[in-house]
C-alpha cells in the first residue's frame, strides 16, 4: 500500500512538472511485453515504475543537453573517456560451474570493445570528484540471445562502476531518485525537510560513489553492483587490473581532458590488462538479489578469476572513434545462453537503456553504432588493425656472453651485457 501510495504521489509529481509520461512506441504495450516476450511474472507496481524510469532517464537527457550541449547523451555516464580495442579471453582453468554463455569452451578468446566514462549526467572536468565505469562489450560471440528484443548482432556487454554498491536499493528508489536528478536535485531523494526524508545509508553509499578521483581510467577496480546468473551459479563480477601492471603516477591534471590524454600516453608505449573475476552469492551470508545497496563479503566468498581483458597498445581519439563511441549503445541484457541479469534494477534498465538509447539516437539523427569486430560500423575499406600499435623487436637479437667466452671458430662475440656497477 505505502509503495503504491508512493508511486501514485510520483506520477502526480511528474505530471505537474511537465514531463508525464509520453504513450509512444517505447511504453505502448510494455505490460504484454513484458508478460509475452520476456517471460517474467513482476507485478503491476514494478511494470508502472519502470514506465515512470523510461520517462525519466529521456527527460534527464533531454535536461543534460540544455547544460552540455549537442549531441544528447546518455541519462548517466555521458563523458566517455576512450573506446578501446580489447580481447577477451575465457581462463582455460575456468570452475566448471562457470562454464556457460561465452565461458562455456576454456582458452576462447573474443575481440571485444570497453567503454570507459565519468559518470555524471552532465559533462564535467576530468579533475572533478565522480563515479567512473567500464562497460565491456564483447562481440562475435555465439548463442541464443537472452532478450531478442534487441536487434542486430549477438554480443555480451559487462557494466560496471568503480564501487561495489549503489545508493539506490531497488526500481522502487531509482524511479524516486530519478524524479529529483531530473530536476537537477542531486541530493533531494536522500535528505529533504519538506516533504521530510533521511536516508544516511543510501546517502553515504551516494557520497562514497562520487568522491573518487583516478589518475586514468586504467587504474581502479570495477563492480557490477547488481547480481547476475550464470548456469546454476548466482554471481556478481568485477574487473581489476592485472598484477604487475605499471601506471603513471604523475599527471597533468591541468587539463579538463586528462583522463584521455593519460590513458592514450599509456597506451602509445605499452598496453594494459585487466582480470575478470565472479564472486558468488553463497547461503547464510548477507548477499540480497534486490537490495543493491548491500556489498557482498569478499571475505564471505572472495572472487575468483574467470577471464582476461588485454587492451594493445592503440590509438583510440580519432574523430570516428570518439563519434563511433558516442554511439555504442550497451544493455546488461545483451548476452547469450545460460545468462541472466537479476533483481529488479537490473530487469529495469533491460527497457529503459533501450529507451534512453532509442531517445538519443532519434535526437541526433544517429544509427545505433552495433559492432561485429574491431571494425568501426560502416568504416569502408576496414583495416582492425591499422590503430593497434606494433613494437619491432632490434634485429639482430642482442646477446650476452660472459666475460670467458671463448668461440670455437676465433671470431670476436659482440656482447650487449648490461653493465652493473657495485
Amino acid at each position: 500500500m505505502a509503495k503504491s501510495m508512493l508511486l501514485g504521489m510520483l506520477t502526480l509529481s511528474l505530471s505537474t512538472a511537465g514531463f508525464a509520461q509520453e504513450p509512444d512506441a517505447t511504453h505502448k504495450g510494455i505490460n504484454d511485453s513484458i508478460e509475452q516476450h520476456w517471460g517474467m511474472e513482476i507485478s503491476q507496481q514494478e511494470i508502472d515504475a519502470i514506465n515512470q524510469a523510461m520517462s525519466l532517464g529521456r527527460e534527464i537527457s533531454r535536461r543534460a543537453e540544455k547544460i552540455n550541449g549537442l549531441p544528447y547523451r546518455r541519462d548517466a555516464h555521458a563523458k566517455a573517456t576512450g573506446c578501446l580495442r580489447a580481447t577477451f579471453s575465457v581462463n582455460g582453468d575456468i570452475p566448471a560451474q562457470y562454464q556457460h554463455s561465452i565461458f562455456s569452451v576454456p582458452g576462447q578468446e573474443y575481440q571485444a570493445w570497453i567503454r570507459f566514462s565519468n559518470g555524471d549526467m552532465t559533462v564535467q572536468a576530468d579533475s572533478k570528484p565522480d563515479a567512473r565505469g567500464m562497460a565491456i562489450k564483447v562481440v562475435g560471440v555465439k548463442g541464443n540471445k537472452i532478450a531478442p528484443e534487441f536487434e542486430g548482432p549477438a554480443a555480451q556487454d559487462f557494466i560496471m562502476t568503480n564501487t561495489p554498491a549503489f545508493f539506490n536499493r531497488n526500481v522502487f528508489d531509482y524511479v524516486e531518485d530519478m524524479h529529483y536528478l531530473a530536476k537537477l536535485q542531486r541530493t533531494r531523494y536522500f535528505i529533504s525537510l519538506f516533504p521530510p526524508r533521511l536516508h544516511p545509508r543510501l546517502f553515504y553509499r551516494a557520497i562514497q560513489t562520487v568522491s573518487k578521483t583516478i589518475a586514468t581510467p586504467l587504474q581502479p577496480q570495477y563492480y557490477s553492483m547488481l547480481p547476475y546468473r550464470i548456469g546454476q551459479s548466482v554471481v556478481k563480477f568485477s574487473a581489476k587490473a592485472c598484477p604487475g601492471m605499471v601506471l603513471d603516477d604523475k599527471v597533468d591534471t591541468s587539463d579538463k581532458d586528462f583522463l584521455t590524454t593519460n590513458m592514450q600516453q599509456h597506451l602509445l608505449r605499452k598496453g594494459a590488462c585487466f582480470d575478470v573475476m565472479f564472486q558468488d552469492k553463497v547461503p547464510g551470508a548477507n548477499m540480497p538479489v534486490d537490495d543493491a545497496s548491500v556489498i557482498w563479503s569478499e571475505k564471505d566468498s572472495p572472487f575468483v578469476p574467470v577471464a582476461r581483458v588485454m587492451i594493445p597498445p592503440q590509438l583510440f581519439t580519432s574523430e570516428n572513434q570518439q563519434q563511433f563511441c558516442e554511439n555504442l549503445s550497451m544493455n546488461p541484457w545483451h548476452g547469450v545462453g545460460e545468462w541472466e541479469p537479476l533483481g529488479s534494477l537490473n530487469r529495469a534498465r533491460r527497457v529503459v537503456y533501450q529507451a534512453v538509447s532509442a531517445y538519443r539516437h532519434q535526437q541526433n539523427d544517429a544509427s545505433v553504432a552495433t559492432p561485429t569486430d574491431w571494425c568501426l560500423p560502416g568504416e569502408p575499406d576496414c583495416n582492425p588493425l591499422k590503430d593497434i600499435i606494433h613494437s619491432k623487436p632490434e634485429w639482430p637479437l642482442p646477446r650476452c656472453f660472459d666475460s670467458l667466452t671463448q668461440p670455437l671458430d676465433d671470431k670476436p662475440r659482440e656482447s650487449h651485457c648490461e653493465r652493473v656497477d657495485k
